[in-house]
């Protein structure tokens, strides 16, 4: 199914998404002067983007989880659908063979004579 197939590729970017955001979170050197004491700034900075890419409430991390809980979600919601959407095919089958099985038993009508 090509709508489980997107989910699934989708799950797989958010896996990969969160493995880069734990790598450039556990850094040791940023490059943005952060080691430098007269920047003060510079070292907030990184400690905040650290924050940001790690497991915090307000973080890359907890973004992507939201992300994948809604296409998990979506992608239950298609297989129950598809799901239905079998059962009332097949009920209709049956019901259409069963119309189908009372008719060939019945007598062909007789024309009448005038």
């Amino acid at each position: 199914m090509g709508i489980e197939n997107a989910c699934a590729e989708l799950l797989l970017a958010i896996a990969r998404i969160r493995l880069l955001a734990a790598e450039i979170g556990d850094q040791v050197r940023w490059g943005l002067g952060e080691g430098n004491a007269r920047l003060i700034s510079a070292a907030a900075l990184v400690a905040r983007l650290r924050c940001v890419a790690g497991a915090t409430d307000n973080s890359i991390t907890a973004a992507l989880d939201a992300h994948a809980r809604i296409v998990e979600d979506l992608r239950l919601a298609l297989l129950d659908v598809c799901d239905r959407m079998v059962i009332a095919d097949r009920d209709w089958a049956d019901r259409l063979h069963s119309v189908e099985l009372i008719a060939g038993q019945s007598d062909p009508p007789v024309p009448e004579s005038r």
